[in-house]
């Protein structure tokens, strides 16, 4: 049993090892699915919400990548609803629900000569495609991609939206962390 034990874990040092200089390439396809956590700044209204997403893109040169992606939100709201009258504490209602969305993204890679690669981009950011008035949001992103192996990759990320809807105050923060792999 040990012998089996040291014969895998030699096996995935050597697969670490020999990734030191995996990096995404002209041509290639990635494909991947990131966990978000969002939240609202510089309003009234304080929450946060989780998404789940997916996102297939193409690199068109070694650096430069575009691409897009459906995305699952749900959301839990509390909102007050009375006070209790007996022990004069105040009631909460929550409700859970969950939409469809897109995101449409270019991202600039600076490739290193180590397994991380640093990026910088915009993203167009649609929460719902059932509220008509959501016209989206749009800002820059940043993240970092760790290799593990050649061809897959640890993502996080972050992203400074500006909302186009009318009358809205603040911005969106999202940060994203997710797996990413190249075809």
């Amino acid at each position: 049993m040990k012998k089996i034990i040291l014969g895998v874990l030699i096996v995935f040092i050597a697969v670490l090892t020999s990734s030191a200089y995996a990096q995404q390439q002209k041509g290639d396809f990635e494909a991947q699915l990131a966990g978000y956590y969002v939240t609202f700044v510089g309003t009234d209204l304080s929450f946060g919400m989780g998404s789940i997403q997916t996102k297939l893109g193409y690199y068109f040169t070694d650096w430069f990548e575009f691409g897009f992606g459906p995305t699952w939100t749900i959301t839990t709201t509390s909102t007050f609803d009375h006070f209790d009258p007996n022990t004069r504490q105040p009631v909460y209602k929550s409700l859970t629900e969950g939409d469809f969305g897109t995101t449409v993204f270019m991202q600039f890679s600076f490739l290193t000569s180590s397994k991380t690669v640093p990026y910088f981009g915009g993203q167009y950011y649609k929460q719902s495609f059932r509220d008509d008035e959501d016209k989206g949001a749009v800002g820059l992103s940043a993240g970092i991609k760790f290799f593990f192996t050649k061809k897959a990759a640890f993502d996080v990320g972050g992203n400074y939206l500006f909302s186009l809807n009318k009358d809205t105050k603040g911005g969106i923060l999202l940060f994203a962390f997710g797996l990413s792999f190249l075809f």
